[in-house]
């Protein structure tokens, strides 16, 4: 916790600023379009909130003529909060080409003051994008308000809490880290009141950890480059994505995110050990941070002198990193709880929303039309068991060929970060059984720090497709975003033709940290 306080001072100390000065003031800047820029962008994240939660007009039935097979009153709500979000990126793209272009002497104080009320309307805001605040709450008040163990025993079991019935997931016992549990069951102590008061509690907290990382991206980037450490924290900071599904949504990919990159701080200040801890804390959040680890760990054995201080240090890591992970689970070993340590977490979904998902559907229709071709007996059910495990192979295998490759451009320490971006880019988009949009938010806080021209573009393209999929998911009666073809191709084309096209034109060379944004954003 140390070097997290000592990351923030940077870009904490003396806010004697204020934001509502800074916009409302009209004291004369060196750079006057960024005051506009921040208006702007403010009034597209309201915009946003309203295009989902306005009434639309009478006249518009939810039932009657259709156009292009969806009621008019659905489609307008389709079209109503696509052109919100696309005034929404633009007002960022916007905002962040006047951020690179001002040298306003507290800038970063102001970014992150301004990053803070971004976040105010996606807290207050009573549409959620995601239910799956209400499980968080709910896995919490098992342990504090019932005394159960949420790793054994079913939210089902207790069907007389008044939270149940906002609970998707009756039937499965939590997929988290007991470290969030632990978070949760304390936010439940803490919090008093019905379940909108501990929604607001969850959001709260959410939006206060993604700050603490718009400051830890702002420290990262201020050791190797201090004029660019403003822009690296707006990058992340206003970027709807994060502010939708932190502040918004109460994700807690958003604490995860506070545990790798307060690694990645004590990793460029040589406090391994310190790193190493800080990964075993986000792995106990949400078992998706140990993807970082084999990298990380690798990045640090590999500069060691001989084979025996290589196999100490590799050690040593990882007693740092297992010991966070075993004492966590302390509190949940009891009735059989302990055998959750060592198996993945339990998933409502497989293959849905991702390439693997196209990947597994269309590999299924193809051994069937095969053997109804040949005359062979071949059931659906039998056939998607096949093209499950043959998809299984083929991603372990290629999650080790990428990590292989990456491993071996690991040659200084600022590598790291375009290392674990490409891994987790890789996991995401061909490897990943299934996708939310909350997953691409490490993505972007990683394109933050990065020194490649196009990683910052690539991440916003995904960004704005990830975010479109909410456009009707309140109206998913007619239009099904969770069709795993159909919404994989959506989400994850577009950036991969924008990904293509920048590799064509660009040199592959290494640029000094933020190079990438900045000149992306002058061309935006």
């Amino acid at each position: 916790m140390a070097y997290i306080v000592e990351a923030a001072r940077p870009a904490t100390k003396r806010l004697s600023p204020g934001l509502g000065r800074f916009l409302l003031s009209g004291q004369p800047m060196r750079e006057p379009r960024l005051k506009p820029a921040c208006i702007a962008l403010f009034v597209a994240t309201i915009l946003l909130m309203l295009a989902r939660v306005v009434p639309l007009p009478g006249w518009m039935p939810m039932v009657g003529p259709e156009v292009l097979g969806l009621p008019v009153r659905v489609l307008a709500r389709i079209i109503l909060y696509t052109a919100a979000l696309l005034l929404l990126f633009a007002s960022y793209v916007y905002a962040l080409h006047c951020v690179r272009h001002n040298d306003h002497a507290r800038l970063s104080r102001i970014v992150l003051l301004f990053t803070a009320l971004l976040t105010v309307p996606a807290i207050l805001n009573p549409d959620l994008y995601s239910n799956d605040v209400y499980g968080y709450i709910f896995y919490g008040r098992m342990v504090e308000v019932h005394g159960l163990n949420p790793y054994v025993t079913l939210p089902s079991k207790s069907p007389s809490d008044p939270f149940l019935g906002r609970v998707d997931w009756r039937n499965l016992l939590s997929p988290y880290g007991p470290l969030w549990t632990t978070w949760s069951a304390l936010i439940n102590k803490l919090v008093p009141g019905g379940v909108y008061a501990h929604v607001i509690a969850f959001k709260v907290a959410a939006a206060l950890t993604h700050l603490l990382n718009a400051v830890l991206i702002g420290a990262i980037v201020h050791k190797a480059s201090p004029q660019h450490s403003a822009l690296a924290m707006a990058v992340y900071g206003w970027n709807p994505l994060p502010l939708t599904e932190f502040a918004g949504n109460a994700h807690n990919d958003s604490l995860m995110l506070l545990g790798v990159l307060g690694a990645l701080y004590a990793y460029f200040h040589r406090r391994a050990v310190v790193g190493a801890l800080l990964l075993g804390l986000a792995i106990s959040i949400k078992f998706t941070a140990a993807l970082f680890v084999p990298l990380y760990v690798f990045a640090l054995v590999q500069g060691t002198g001989t084979v025996r201080e290589k196999a100490r240090r590799l050690v040593v890591l990882g007693v740092a990193i297992l010991s966070v992970w075993f004492v966590s689970w302390i509190p949940y070993m009891t009735d059989g709880g302990w055998r959750r340590m060592y198996t993945l977490p339990p998933q409502s979904a497989w293959y849905l929303n991702s390439l693997p998902a196209v990947a597994y559907n269309g590999l299924r229709d193809l051994m069937v039309w095969v053997a109804n071709a040949g005359q062979w007996n071949l059931a659906p059910i039998r056939a998607g068991d096949l093209a499950d495990a043959l998809i299984r192979v083929l991603s372990v295998l290629l999650i080790l060929a990428v990590g292989l490759r990456l491993a071996r451009r690991i040659k200084e320490r600022s590598d790291l970060v375009e290392v674990w971006f490409w891994f987790l880019f890789a996991y995401i988009f061909f490897i990943g059984p299934y996708f939310w949009p909350w997953y691409a938010t490490t993505l972007v806080s990683l394109a933050a720090i990065s020194r490649r021209r196009y990683v910052w573009l690539v991440t916003t393209v995904l960004s704005l497709t990830a975010m479109a999929v909410y456009s009707c998911s309140n109206c998913r009666s007619y239009f099904r975003f969770a069709d795993s073809a159909m919404t994989g191709l959506f989400i994850f084309l577009l950036p991969l033709l924008a990904l293509a096209v920048l590799i064509l034109i660009d040199t592959m060379e290494a640029a000094p940290p933020a190079e990438g944004i900045e000149r992306l954003v002058e061309v935006g």
